[in-house]
């Protein structure tokens, strides 16, 4: 079977390049006319529409009440998250190449794993009071296991064989875990930070509500609480560019370092 043919078996129907373009524009350029004609119909109260919301963010700009919020819950979820993902990493390494380690370490992350961390709340407000560390060690926690879990699969699945050719070089266990094992376990980190981000932005948001009102959470709860409904979509949609930030942070260190996944990925496919 020729190059040509196969690629022509494997294309997907509907699989043009200017129309997997296109559909996303259209289906958001649907849904925000069908919510904007919605609020015809509706209460004012119950939901807003894109333009009213858009005129909320506005003010909320202009009048600069958004940016001491932002700069706090930003600074939050990047230390948490961050703290999260790179301890996440390092015990993911050593679960995934040391057995003992990880006979030790996993009934610990299976029962922490499988605990809703929303109700360890009252406990880390115990521990350190109403302040912004209470708020970070949420953020970590709820980042960690993510970035664990991806991070040991990742090590589990290194291929036999190229372990066996850097022991046949005469690599040293460190030089294995460094030039062998991690390299390979990098997509399976990368999508791991990806959920990681997501979790810490929801952590963020948490912790702040509940832990002590401050940030993006103090207006939400703010604007809730007097039925602001615009104001409320727009911190709204402020925390949601939250994550499409961190996304579109990740794809960058992908591309950027780590070129050939998308590579490997497009011969597989």
């Amino acid at each position: 079977m020729s190059v040509a043919r196969s690629a022509r078996l494997r294309r997907r129907p509907g699989s043009h390049p200017w129309l997997e373009r296109a559909a996303p524009v259209a289906a958001v350029a649907a849904l925000l006319l069908a919510w904007q004609w919605s609020g015809l119909y509706l209460n004012s109260i119950l939901i807003s529409t894109p333009l009213a919301v858009a005129q909320d963010l506005v003010q909320l700009v202009t009048r600069r009440v958004i940016f001491e919020p932002l700069m706090e819950s930003l600074e939050e979820v990047v230390i948490g998250g961050v703290l999260g993902i790179v301890f996440g990493v390092a015990l993911g390494v050593l679960m995934g190449r040391y057995q003992l380690v990880e006979k030790v370490l996993s009934p610990f992350v299976n029962f922490l794993n499988a605990t809703p961390l929303v109700v360890i709340i009252p406990l880390v407000i115990i521990w350190l009071g109403i302040s912004q560390n209470a708020r970070l060690l949420f953020i970590f926690l709820i980042t960690l296991w993510p970035i664990l879990l991806n991070t040991l699969a990742g090590m589990r699945n290194v291929s036999r064989g190229y372990v066996e050719v850097g022991t046949a070089f005469r690599l040293s266990e460190m030089q294995l875990m460094w030039k062998v094992s991690l390299p390979a376990a990098v997509p399976y980190i990368l999508a791991g930070a990806r959920v990681a981000a997501g979790l810490a932005i929801i952590g963020m948001i948490v912790s702040e509500m509940e832990v002590s009102l401050t940030g993006l959470g103090y207006l939400l709860i703010t604007y809730g609480n007097s039925f602001e409904t615009g104001q409320l979509l727009a911190v709204v949609f402020v925390s949601s560019m939250f994550g499409v930030g961190a996304v579109l942070l990740l794809k960058w260190i992908q591309a950027t370092f780590f070129p050939w996944i998308i590579a490997s990925a497009a011969q597989q496919h």
